[in-house]
């Protein structure tokens, strides 16, 4: 009887280390996300000329800065069409403005790092034409997620639809 106890103990034992040493997928995409308040969906933007820019995050990793990436795209992007470093594969974005992070919880911005900036320059492209609709799309990346170990970065996308002027 105890034999089998300390089996049945040891069993359970095995199973829950493998479990918790056992990594989690290398991209997972949150269906809740940061907020794009400016540009509004469907605004007109002429090529060259700039645009409000404003995101808010979420941050529901509570982290101390949010990095974001911020892109746009020909098409309505979605979380499958993100690889597996939370960025559009080359090719399947039109232009990539750039990386940022957000300071949270009142820090300062951190040295050597820039701030989302208030707008952005809509890109000039000859692969564009007046009417031609497009996605601003914001990918905010989590670090040090809960429950910690063996955590790889999640990440978030939000998009709105702008038209070229």
């Amino acid at each position: 009887m105890v034999s089998s106890l300390a089996t049945t103990v040891l069993i359970i034992l095995c199973g829950a280390l493998y479990a918790c040493s056992t990594p989690l997928s290398s991209r997972q995409v949150e269906s809740g996300h940061g907020i794009l308040s400016a540009p509004t969906s469907g605004i007109v933007v002429a090529q060259g000329s700039s645009f409000p820019f404003e995101f808010r995050d979420s941050n529901w990793c509570e982290d101390g800065y949010s990095p974001i990436a911020v892109w746009l795209t020909d098409y309505a992007p979605s979380a499958s069409s993100l690889n597996s470093t939370g960025q559009f594969a080359e090719g399947g974005y039109t232009y990539y403005f750039g990386s940022y992070l957000i300071p949270n919880f009142g820090l300062p911005v951190l040295s050597g790092s820039i701030p989302p900036p208030s707008s952005l320059v809509f890109p000039v492209s000859s692969d564009l034409s007046a009417g031609d609709e497009v996605y601003l799309a914001v990918v905010e990346t989590g670090n040090n997620c809960p429950p910690g170990l063996n955590v790889p970065p999640q990440y978030e996308l939000s998009s709105i639809s702008m038209t070229v002027g």
